[in-house]
Order: structure tokens, then sequence, then C-alpha cells
């Protein structure tokens, strides 16, 4: 059984036998940040994992971390502890990728989003899925949001069951919501349902974009704070 447990708020560095740090100026979605990786943009204080947005001379800098060919599982259930910023055009996530594309790349192998938050939507969390027949691209797509007053002002925890026929959504232990294989008669082959495959972990802070919105020029920096993960595979 694979796992990944970490207390952030016990933690110093990131430890690269986990960790990847996503580096590059251009991303879908029309987002607006640079991911770079810099003590100022990636650091850990009392509270946590800091993954911060700035702006500088114009420029629109933040960091993504990813878990690929480093920690991937298939089926279980985990727990993040995070806190959300509240700037508007703020877009964290906590998200899933396929670790081989086994049907082919996105959205044909799938992607699911444990959390997105927008500051810009700010008591909205959105708990979505995307296949290579249900995406956000197709407008017909798994799409559920849940509304929390005040999200951004507390650390929430943010949970996921996945079994090999429903992806189920909790926050604060609570039972938000279930995805099941086959639902309301859609596909049920891998264009509608891929995920009989493994999945890694994705950390973000976008900017803008079609989801993010609107940017907040002065807001920044904004700090989206991840203070603990708990992963197991079933």
């Amino acid at each position: 059984m694979k796992e990944l447990i970490i207390d952030f708020t016990k933690e110093q560095q990131l430890n690269s036998n986990i960790w990847n740090i996503a580096i590059g100026d251009k991303w879908s979605n029309n987002e607006a940040q640079h991911y770079i990786d810099s003590k100022d943009n990636l650091f850990f204080n009392e509270d946590g994992l800091v993954i911060q947005a700035t702006k500088k001379d114009d420029i629109i800098r933040s960091a993504r971390i990813h878990t690929k060919d480093k920690f991937y599982f298939q089926y279980g259930k985990g727990e993040i502890v995070a806190k959300v910023p509240s700037g508007k055009g703020t877009w964290p996530a906590l998200w899933m990728m396929p670790q081989n594309n086994e049907f082919g790349h996105w959205p044909k192998s799938g992607e699911i989003d444990i959390m997105e938050h927008t500051g810009n939507q700010k008591d909205l969390l959105y708990l979505c899925i995307h296949t290579e027949k249900y995406n956000h691209i197709k407008k017909d797509q798994y799409y559920y949001t849940v509304q929390k007053e005040n999200i951004a002002d507390h650390f929430h925890t943010y949970g996921f069951e996945w079994t090999p026929e429903s992806i189920t959504y909790f926050i604060d232990g609570k039972k938000e919501h279930t995805y099941v294989k086959g639902e309301g008669e859609k596909d049920s082959t891998h264009k509608g349902w891929p995920f009989n495959q493994p999945f890694y972990l994705i950390m973000n802070l976008a900017i803008g974009g079609s989801l993010g919105g609107k940017i907040d020029k002065d807001m920044f920096p904004q700090q989206f704070v991840i203070q603990s993960i708990k992963i197991q595979e079933k």
C-alpha cells in the first residue's frame, strides 16, 4: 500500500524524493502567472507550506509543485488541510493527473480536481472531474460546486475517496458529493470514466485565466497555504 503523509508545519524544505517544482511562463487556460522556483514564491512558515503569488515590474510569479514519477497511486482516500487566498483573480487548486496517460493526453486520460477556488467567487468551491467525453471545453462535465461562507478565513480539510466505481468529496469531514461511474446514462468506458489508472498530485496557485477571471493588480502578495497531506492507497 502506498501512502503520502506530510505535516508541512514540521518541514523546512521540500523533499525532492516526493516533489517536483514546475517552471514555465506559458500555461493553459490563459493564466497570467509565471511559475518559478524561488523562495519568494515557495517557502515554509509556522502554518505550513506557502505557495505565494507576487507581482513585480508587472510580472506575476507563483509556484506549482507535483509528484509525477515520484508518488502516484490508484484508488484510495486522502485529506489535505489548506487555506485558500481571497484576492480577486486567485485560483488555487489541489488536483490529480494520470501518471501514464494510458488513453492519451488531456482530457482523454482524465483529471481529478480535489478542490478549486477562485477569489472572484470567494465563497464557492469547485469539485469537478474531467474526461474525454465530459469536460468543461465541451460544456458537458462532471461539475459540482459548494457554497462555504468565508472559506478563505480559515484552514479547511479537503478530502476524497476514490474507488473503481466512484469518486466522493468531503469538506471538513462532511460528505459533499459523489460521482458514480456510468451515472445518468453517462459513458462508462474510458471515454467517460478513465479513472482505472494511477494518478499523481498537483498543488498550485494560478492567477487569472478562464476560471480565475479578472485580476486585482493591487492584491499581491497572495498566499495558498498547505498545512498537511494524508493520502493512502487502497
